[in-house]
């Protein structure tokens, strides 16, 4: 694409709809990615709530919650040692967070490659359907390599749709 003069790269992929629901791909993509982004805002509320389920709180500042926990739940909330059940929930979270953001962002770039429907609806299944077994098989806890597994799925899927975009660009 030529810069200047006809508008920029951004503008000419906005007007030929690649960035529009009417486009099936993006439509996909905009699907997913927030289906993947509310499973990663659940982790985040699962976390807090083991926090308070199990009393263990990461400051100081949090103390203050103590009474309240020590009415409701049957843990101790004295104790500021780690705890397995919120060190699950808060790796999930993280790792949530270091494959669900770049597979959003790498999902705009391989939109613009104009792929073909049915290969991109099987990445993004992909890419999902990874990350809610990666969940089941850390929390529940399921035995390795499960988890390792449904992690490479969803890694592969992303380097999947970069090769295309990699492909694509002319410098």
């Amino acid at each position: 694409m030529q810069y200047g003069g006809g508008g920029n790269a951004f503008s000419n992929l906005i007007s030929n709809g690649s960035y529009s629901f009417s486009n099936p791909v993006f439509a996909a993509l905009a699907s997913y990615s927030s289906m993947t982004l509310l499973k990663m805002l659940g982790m985040s509320t699962y976390t807090m709530i083991q926090r308070f389920r199990t009393g263990n709180f990461p400051t100081s500042e949090d103390d203050i919650y103590k009474p309240l926990i020590n009415r409701f739940s049957h843990f101790s909330s004295t104790t500021k040692s780690k705890n397995d059940i919120v060190e699950r929930a808060r790796n999930n979270h993280l790792n949530d967070l270091e494959n669900i953001i770049p597979f959003v962002l790498i999902g705009f770039f391989y939109v613009s490659t104009r792929p073909k429907f049915d290969y991109a609806l099987w990445h993004f299944r992909f890419f999902f359907l990874s990350r809610i077994l990666y969940t089941i098989a850390y929390q529940a806890p399921l035995p390795q390599p499960t988890r390792t597994i449904s992690w490479l799925l969803g890694y592969s899927t992303i380097i999947s749709m970069t090769i295309p975009i990699l492909r694509s660009i002319q410098i």
